[in-house]
């Protein structure tokens, strides 16, 4: 908690600089393709849903995220990307850890590639 607390001074402070807009996106120009990469070590059972810490990706404001629909790792497949504190999609974020389902029983080693980040920017219209 004592993390997050700092941080969150820090977002409201940044919110309050930021016109909020709710509506649907449209993708602009092309996307860019990120490695997920571990930052940790760790072994796990077939079938098990397990976070890792990953090496932190920067968002830029006004872009979304897709994962590869295709299992980059042999041991499983990367179902969810986040950071401790989510953020609205018009400030700069990072992700620093994923959720990730092991279809076979394994391990993972601080440096492999787990998955794939697709980054589009995006117009937000209404």
């Amino acid at each position: 908690m004592v993390r997050i607390v700092p941080r969150l001074e820090v977002v409201r402070e940044n919110l309050k600089k930021i016109k909020h807009e709710i509506g649907d996106f449209k993708f602009q120009g092309t996307g860019k393709v990120k490695s997920i990469i571990a930052d940790e070590e760790l072994e796990f059972e077939f079938g098990k849903i397990i976070p890792i810490r990953i090496k932190e990706i920067e968002i830029s404001p006004n872009h979304v995220g897709l994962l590869s629909s295709y299992a980059i790792n042999k041991f499983g497949h990367v179902i969810a990307i986040g950071e401790e504190v989510p953020l609205p999609i018009e400030m700069k974020r990072s992700a620093d850890y994923v959720t990730f389902v092991a279809a076979l029983q394994g391990k993972i080693k601080k440096g492999d590639l787990i998955g794939v980040f697709i980054l589009f920017s995006v117009e937000i219209y209404r």
